[in-house]
């Protein structure tokens, strides 16, 4: 198990893929309405700190792609301002887990069992390279498909894929999703050319 120092800190303005999965590679959402319930402590721990750009649920493991604000305003310390990039991260790594723990007691009662639901320390990668960033859009939502889990993964219920093409209000933060592929028919073009190459999938 890694230890605090092996972990990537998390720092404000940068880019992550964030992600993590039921211990023992175990069932983490058992219900449609669990999988409603993780997005809504998503809103409710996360977004006033960080943009959501993609992200996808699978019955036994989830994953984010997130941009860090460089700026937070805390409001349950009297609306402190902080810019500090490091203390940026420091509050919103205590803040997803918070949101992961709050989930977790929540299926744990739920399934009337005790102990941990994921493993231990949330997995966190920087995305430094734009193309790099880009290909997570991809990975992230055809992950169902990867997993057998559905045919057609621009079809699956639980990722954001849809959300870019729907015009309900979202969690997602579209425009800048779509700024990064120079609009809605490059971020298509962009799916639709790395599913004809699917077999080059590599990332963890």
């Amino acid at each position: 198990m890694p230890s605090n120092k092996d972990i990537t800190p998390i720092l404000g303005g940068d880019y992550y893929h964030i992600y993590n999965r039921g211990i023992n590679s175990g069932t983490i959402f058992f219900q449609e309405r669990n999988y409603n319930y993780f997005l809504s402590l998503l809103k409710k721990y996360t977004l006033d700190y960080v943009e959501v750009l993609a992200y996808c649920l699978l019955p036994n493991h989830f994953h984010l792609l997130v941009k860090i604000k460089e700026t937070i305003i805390v409001t349950t310390n009297n609306g402190e301002i902080i810019n500090d990039e490091a203390k940026v991260g420091e509050f919103v790594s205590e803040q997803f887990r918070r949101m992961f723990i709050s989930y977790s007691q929540a299926i744990n009662r739920q399934e009337k069992r005790t102990g941990s639901l994921f493993i231990r320390n949330f997995k966190r990668i920087l995305l430094e390279d734009d193309d790099h960033l880009k290909y997570l859009f991809f990975y992230i939502h055809y992950n169902p498909a990867k997993h057998g889990i559905s045919n057609n993964f621009k079809e699956y219920k639980f990722s954001s894929y849809e959300a870019y093409f729907s015009k309900k209000q979202t969690k997602v933060a579209k425009t800048h999703g779509l700024e990064l592929f120079d609009g809605l028919e490059g971020f298509l073009n962009f799916h639709n050319h790395f599913h004809d190459e699917k077999d080059n999938l590599t990332l963890e």
